[in-house]
């Protein structure tokens, strides 16, 4: 029997966990079943080399608008995250959160990039990667009872989902942040090598 997670939720990795991909990485978790279980990283953006990978054919999404490394799945693979809610055709959708795939939702948020931009552009202390909406190409992926095994190891921890930490945080700040709101101290928490299926 799966062993049911709050979803959507967010892991937050613990610094044990030292694999290059997952190290420091903020997750939005999406689905659990007895497949697996499957999310997005938010947390690290995509060098400008790669960005434009899932979107170029299709959008032209402006140069100065993050895209999101969401794990090493499906990596031609884009989906927006986002709070806007009104994405009927959305894949998840819970509170004003929405995940979705839809031309409708990428045109739209694309078309949304400018205006907010122009608002948040005239104020210097607002950082401008911080919008209300995330490209994200790929996605990370745990096989059968492997976030379960992952958890009780202590590599990640689970936290309720957060928007004003996936929308309105700074990339570089959001692992510390949700790490502060754990109330430990990182000192306490010793890395240790690890092997992993993902």
């Amino acid at each position: 029997m799966v062993q049911q997670l709050r979803l959507p939720s967010l892991l937050i990795a613990l610094p044990k966990l030292m694999d290059n991909q997952f190290h420091r990485s903020v997750v939005l978790l999406v689905e659990q079943n007895k497949d697996g279980a499957c999310g997005y990283i938010i947390n690290k953006p995509l060098p400008a080399n790669e960005r434009d990978a899932a979107f170029q054919k299709r959008y032209k999404i402006p140069s100065y608008v993050p895209v999101w490394n969401g794990g090493p799945l499906g990596s031609h693979q884009g989906v927006v995250i986002h709070n806007r809610g009104k994405d009927v055709q959305a894949g998840v959708s819970v509170g004003q959160l929405r995940i979705s795939t839809s031309e409708e939702a990428i045109d739209g948020l694309i078309e949304q990039v400018d205006i907010d931009m122009q608002q948040i552009q005239p104020r210097p202390e607002l950082e401008p990667s911080v919008i209300p909406f995330r490209f994200v190409i790929g996605s990370s992926g745990w096989a059968p009872k492997q976030i379960e095994l992952e958890l009780k190891a202590g590599l990640w921890i689970q936290q309720p989902l957060d928007e004003r930490l996936i929308f309105h945080t700074p990339w570089q700040e959001m692992w510390t942040r949700a790490i502060d709101k754990l109330g430990v101290e990182l000192l306490d928490i010793a890395p240790t090598s690890q092997s992993y299926l993902n």
